[in-house]
């Protein structure tokens, strides 16, 4: 049956036309140059050029799917082209952002321009004030900006006049709260998870007694139970990727980590921040250890063959964490607090020690059976966890685990109390409770706390609807410890402390919230989440400081007469300090109810790598050492860093970088300056500003480039996609198609690497040729995409059928060896089934085309003869060449041009080199555009253009997973 069937819908037959219609539609193609955005003329080249920006934006952002649609849709803004005229709003309002001249955009260019942030308005970059833009060879102590000199003192017996007074009024702060909604889960694959799930739902529910789930958090846990091993060798690591465990595993220590500070808090009143953080890391550790016995008891993990032989510990602890996970990502929390407290009893005890000897009661009840104990040990000399067995004559056992061998045996010896209470009662044993720590009594707001401060805590109280229940605390968070230094008396009448414990446990919630909207998100989008979806970063100093910011907390935050609260530091504990406040009184309602400021806060939360480790990336992947030194200056309390990256190439050439920040900034602060001029600099070359760089910017810029040339190795798939999207060496302007651009980029560079550019190395060719080859017939291509397609409805079955006509005009295309030779044998088969008008205009103008332009015209020729074949109409093709492009145009008068032909238009002009596809109402119309010729060309851009023109390195990848894809979607 022909393919076309279904598929062609006929219309009123077209109008009288006048004969060499191409004439027309070649006129119209080159009169569409720009593009009409909300009523703003842009022109196509600087919309390919802001595409790419935004692209390079959102790769930077791990939004891979908008960074995919930017990339391909600059693709469709060559001159001729038809891009859609609706575009989604998000990518409406950031082209409008960027076209308005908040970044910069060159007419040629890929990257924001110099003087544009690097980031998006939801973490906008430092602006670089002018006077960092230094000569780089003037040392350090000349260039940075003196400190303000000290007045002298006032004469004797004038007393100083006092500083001006700021008039008060009061903060505006959003205080709105807000339902939180997530969008639903994926479904976890039955073949892989099957009845397991209710096994170990039934194996919780024994531990937290009186629990029922609904089957999608069964599936869940079917899921959470997994090891990697057994992912693999049940070959279902193509569906669920192990990134799925790891970020399972990363929500459910995050969950662990608040269980603990909450049970602690209850009991505990730590002299200081760092009494707190130890005692958690060790009973953390006891109760990961504890964790992982009980699944390693219960045989819930399900591992490898290989792997199950001799199991880690970590394995079972891992699992345990998983299931946590999931309990947290549907909101069971109190069940994982639960079952926590089962599993490791000393949850809500501040030590093993405590109340009556376990040991003594033990040795009592089972003196006829008789005990014996076996230790183990593990972790660090500085937090080992200890583990006890013990185990009676008749084969009673239990576990236990603590910080010391007593500890561990007092525990093991107190479960087995709590697994045999009948032997203990025959024996006459009487157990004593173990004595409850008296509660702390609550702290108390300040009676005159300021009008600033009142009115900060009322804000916060509403803006958490915590009425004032938690007054005290929030006047907590919003206390300096230098103010507590300088009013002691106020505070310990209000029993207060400054907020540095309180902001130690808000670090773990902030975490916590953080990674339930970040798994959420990830798993609700896929199950085969890559590297960068799964990754979940802490909160920095910066990202809390920002939040703060937005609270307006330094309004608020008492603070002593020389500090003025505005430190990024300060602020950070602030914040943190007061979500801690907020979960005291709430626990995990936050997790589904938070004020607005928050929710935005959390969902704008960038899991990505900050400047410092996107530049080590960078130099990892081209062989660049790189290491910072510091020079410091200013007294104690008022340090100021200033850091120097000194970079060492693969030829041992050195060149080092210092970037001065004003005000007092920190060591974290200097050298995150340091590697972000460094990749601002690296970034110049596209947007033409080269010619007016200073000399010692530009000598960075020659340093980098050449190293990037001399250290590039055989990268990786995965590295060369990175590469991509950073845009690396011209490598965003090859994959775009827009190859003007490219050549500028050439022309800007050669000059940069004068005599030792010359050059290019084999793997620069070698590297063009693969990002191309990722580009049109990789995994992510759109080409891959369209064969993928599935369903047996029209637009599926023309999507495949386009995908397989482009990939035999890529790879295998027809034996003629001239234009005119295909169209010949072309018109001796399609004349025997419709009418077929040919004008040949191509007189004797010589047109060299390119292997896959063969393929392409031949393609073109059979998809368009039998639309009309179907439609039962003629079909009209005229040839002509002008400016040396051949202009192929196909009439089509009673077919539905666009349904038939807009997909098979887009893949060519996307897949193919020097090849446009513009579809009318009535025509399709192929370009061929003659190769460049690269004799005058420099060595790089010949390089590149070359690689355009080339075929798929791996032919394999078109042969045979694209192939397979309408094969595929038939069976199915």
């Amino acid at each position: 049956m022909n393919r076309w069937v279904g598929i062609v819908s006929l219309r009123e037959t077209a109008p009288p036309t006048p004969v060499h219609r191409i004439a027309l539609a070649i006129a119209a193609a080159r009169d569409r140059t720009s593009y009409q955005l909300a009523g703003q003329t842009v022109s196509y080249a600087r919309m390919r050029s802001a595409l790419r920006t935004l692209g390079q934006e959102h790769a930077h952002h791990h939004e891979w799917e908008r960074y995919a649609y930017c990339v391909d849709l600059a693709g469709d803004f060559f001159d001729g082209g038809r891009p859609p005229t609706r575009l989604p709003s998000w990518l409406t309002n950031e082209l409008h952002t960027l076209l308005d001249g908040r970044y910069g955009t060159s007419p040629t260019g890929g990257r924001k321009a110099q003087s544009g942030p690097r980031r998006s308005d939801s973490r906008p970059a430092r602006p670089r004030p002018a006077s960092t833009r230094r000569d780089r060879t003037t040392p350090p102590e000349a260039a940075r900006p003196a400190r303000p000199t000290r007045s002298a003192p006032p004469p004797a017996g004038q007393r100083p006049s006092p500083e001006p007074v700021r008039p008060y009024a009061r903060a505006e702060r959003r205080l709105d709260v807000q339902d939180v909604t997530y969008p639903a889960l994926c479904e976890p694959p039955v073949s892989l998870v099957g009845t397991y799930g209710q096994e170990v739902r039934e194996v919780v529910g024994k531990a937290v007694r009186g629990w029922e789930a609904d089957p999608e958090v069964i599936a869940w846990l079917g899921l959470a139970v997994e090891h990697r091993s057994h992912l693999y060798e049940s070959r279902h690591a193509d569906q669920v990727t192990p990134h799925v465990l790891g970020l399972l595993d990363r929500l459910g220590a995050t969950a662990l980590d608040v269980i603990l500070l909450d049970a602690y808090t209850r009991w505990a009143t730590p002299g200081k921040v760092g009494e707190q953080s130890s005692k958690h890391a060790r009973r953390r550790a006891a109760a990961v250890l504890a964790l992982g016995a009980w699944a390693a008891k219960q045989g819930l993990v399900r591992m490898g063959a290989g792997e199950a032989q001799q199991p880690a510990k970590s394995v079972f602890e891992g699992v345990a964490r998983q299931i946590l996970g999931v309990l947290s990502l549907f909101g069971e929390h109190d069940v994982a607090q639960r079952l926590v407290a089962s599993v490791w009893p000393d949850l809500d005890r501040p030590s093993a020690e405590t109340g009556a000897d376990p040991v003594t009661l033990a040795q009592t009840a089972f003196r006829e059976e008789g005990l014996t104990y076996d230790y183990d040990e593990e972790g660090p000399d500085h937090r080992k966890v200890f583990r006890a067995a013990v185990r009676t004559g008749t084969g009673r056992k239990a576990e236990g685990t603590g910080q010391s061998k007593k500890a561990a045996r007092a525990a093991a010896a107190r479960a087995l109390l709590d697994a045999y209470p009948q032997v203990v009662a025959a024996a006459g044993v009487e157990r004593k409770a173990v004595p409850v720590a008296l509660p702390v009594a609550s702290p108390l707001p300040y009676p005159q706390p300021g009008n600033r401060h009142r009115d900060a805590v009322r804000d916060l109280a509403a803006m958490f609807e915590l009425g004032h229940r938690a007054d005290g605390l929030l006047a907590q968070a919003l206390t300096h410890v230098s103010w507590v230094h300088e009013n002691h008396a106020a505070a310990t009448a209000a029993r207060q402390r400054d907020n540095h414990v309180l902001a130690h446990h808000g670090s773990h919630v902030v975490n916590h919230l953080a990674a339930h909207v970040r798994v959420r998100q990830a798993l609700a989008h896929s199950l085969a989440p890559d590297e960068d979806e799964a990754r979940i970063l802490t909160a920095s100093d910066d990202d809390t400081a920002r939040l703060g910011a937005t609270l307006q907390l330094a309004e608020g935050l008492l603070t002593s007469r020389g500090e003025n609260g505005q430190g990024r530091t300060a602020v950070s504990d602030a914040t943190q300090a007061v979500v801690a406040a907020a979960w005291r009184v709430h626990g995990p309602r936050l997790l589904v109810r938070r004020p607005a400021v928050l929710d935005d806060w959390l969902s704008g939360l960038e899991h990505q790598h900050d400047p410092v480790t996107a530049l080590a990336a960078m130099a990892t992947t081209y062989g660049i050492e790189h290491e910072y030194t510091y020079e410091v200056s200013g007294l104690d309390h008022l340090k100021n860093f200033t850091a120097t990256i000194r970079l060492r190439d693969t030829r041992g050439r050195v060149h080092r970088w210092t970037e001065c920040l004003p005000g007092i900034p920190g060591k974290p602060e200097a050298k995150k300056a340091t590697a972000e001029a460094v990749l601002d600099i690296l970034a110049i070359p596209v947007n033409g500003a080269v010619d007016d760089l200073p000399a010692a910017e530009r000598d960075l810029l020659a340093f980098l480039l050449r190293a990037q040339l001399d250290g590039l190795g055989q990268p990786t798939e995965r590295q060369r996609a990175r590469m991509l999207a950073r845009g690396d060496l011209g490598t965003d302007l090859l994959t775009t198609g827009d190859t003007e651009a490219f050549l500028a980029w050439a022309e800007r560079v050669r000059p940069l690497l004068g005599p030792d550019g010359t050059a290019v190395p084999d793997a620069l060719r070698d590297l063009y040729r693969k990002v191309l080859d990722d580009t049109r017939v990789g995994s992510g291509s759109l080409l891959r995409r369209m064969a993928s397609s599935t369903g047996a409805d029209a637009a599926n079955v023309v999507r495949r059928n386009a995908a397989e006509a482009v990939r035999r005009a890529q790879s295998s295309g027809p034996q003629a060896a001239s234009v005119r030779d295909v169209v010949q044998d072309w018109w001796r088969d399609q004349a025997q089934a419709t009418g077929v008008t040919v004008r040949d205009d191509m007189r004797q103008e010589v047109f060299r085309p390119l292997p896959v332009h063969l393929g392409a015209l031949d393609e073109t020729l059979t998809w368009c003869g039998e639309a009309a074949e179907v439609a039962g109409t003629r079909i009209e093709v005229e040839l002509t060449i002008q400016d040396g492009t051949l202009h192929v145009w196909y009439g089509l008068d009673t077919v539905d041009v666009h349904a038939a032909c807009d997909d098979l238009a887009r893949l060519l002009t996307h897949t193919l080199p020097y090849t446009d596809c513009l579809v009318g109402d009535d025509h399709v119309l192929l370009r061929l555009h003659g190769p460049l010729k690269t004799a005058s060309l420099s060595s790089l851009a010949t390089a590149g253009m070359d690689a355009y023109v080339s075929v798929p390195v791996d032919r394999r990848r078109l042969t045979g997973d694209i192939a397979a894809g309408p094969m595929r979607a038939q069976n199915e």
